[in-house]
Formats: structure tokens, C-alpha cells, sequence
């Protein structure tokens, strides 16, 4: 039976690898996201597919002080009343992610996948052998494209590494995981 702490080392692993893959291209392009708001890549639907993540990221959220945790909670706890209400309403539509202050993640170091890796073009191989791929946020393209057209972060090893680490906690759980964004995911309170 595999647990949660076992799943988190693994996650953590390959979370290093997604760092370190990231920090190269971003190196060798001189790409940065300092200085942005995050409003384009930290949206309210940015959601999250798998236990382990929701785990590793209310783990986080107890890592906050108190002042912090609660006010990220309230966030929370507003946008999922938002959606609820109206999922195409300007109060749902307009906010940026609760964890955002500033244009800065209050739990970078827990922060998902799916944010670790966004910025920086990317494709990835689907099981089925298709190719998907994206040409970066609006400031890559705009500032790097130009000059690093040809610079894509395969995501592919990542994708399959955490669907393993996945797997093996559907097996666990015997049951599937029920996609939540982020908001949904530290409101909730259900995944400690």
C-alpha cells in the first residue's frame, strides 16, 4: 500500500528534475518571470489531476503563518463560492490564484507541476504517439521567441514519471482522483 509519505519523496524527486530541466533552458534564453503579475499563468483554473500533488500542496499551505494561511483560505474559499455562483462572472473570471501575492507564489517550493513548468515553450509525446505542443507564455513569446525559436522543455519524462506516482496512489486509494483546482484543493480541506 503506498501512502503519502511515500508518495512524497518521489514527488519532490521529480520535482528537482522539472527544476533543473527548467532552470537550463531559462539560463541559456535569460528568461525570467520576475517582474510579471502572474495574471496569465496564474489563473483560478489552473488545476491539478493528481493526489499526490493536492497532498504536497496542503502540506504546504500548513507551512504558512497563520495570518497567511487564513487569508489564503478566505481566497479560497471566495473563488469557489465564485464559480459555484457564476463560472463565467467577472468575480470568478478576473481573480489570479490565492496562493498570489504580489505577482509571488506564497508556497513556491510546493507549487505543482503545472506551474513549475509553464513560461517556456514546450511539446510532449501522448501515449498514443501524438505530439502537443505550446510556444510559451505571452512574454516569452514576445521577449525570447525571436531570438531562441527553436527552444522546447520536453515535458514528456515529467508527464510520464507523475502519472506513475499516480497510479500507484489510485491503487492505494482504489479510486480515481477527482481533478480540483487549486482553489478547490486548499478550501476543500479533505486531502491532508
Amino acid at each position: 500500500m503506498t501512502s503519502g509519505d511515500e508518495l512524497i519523496p518521489r514527488l519532490r524527486e521529480l520535482y528537482q528534475l522539472m527544476d533543473q530541466a527548467y532552470a537550463a533552458l531559462a539560463a541559456e534564453t535569460g528568461f525570467s518571470c520576475r517582474g510579471c503579475d502572474g495574471v496569465a499563468c496564474c489563473t483560478v483554473d489552473v488545476t491539478l489531476y493528481t493526489f499526490a500533488e493536492m497532498l504536497y500542496l496542503r502540506r504546504g499551505l500548513r507551512t504558512l503563518d497563520e495570518d497567511r494561511r487564513d487569508t489564503v483560505l478566505q481566497r479560497s474559499r471566495a473563488m469557489v463560492a465564485a464559480r459555484k455562483l457564476d463560472p463565467l462572472g467577472d468575480a470568478y473570471r478576473q481573480s489570479v490564484c490565492a496562493l498570489n501575492f504580489e505577482g509571488l507564489c506564497s508556497l513556491y517550493h510546493y507549487r505543482p507541476m503545472i506551474c513549475r513548468l509553464a513560461g517556456i515553450p514546450h511539446f510532449f509525446v501522448r501515449p498514443n504517439g501524438d505530439q502537443r505542443e505550446s510556444a510559451g507564455c505571452a512574454r516569452f513569446q514576445q521577449e525570447k521567441s525571436p531570438t531562441y525559436p527553436d527552444v522546447r522543455l520536453d515535458r514528456t519524462p515529467f508527464y510520464r514519471s507523475m502519472a506513475e506516482i499516480e497510479i500507484d496512489a489510485v491503487r492505494a486509494c482504489g479510486q480515481r482522483t477527482i481533478p480540483l483546482t487549486i482553489a478547490q484543493t486548499l478550501e476543500s480541506g479533505i486531502i491532508l
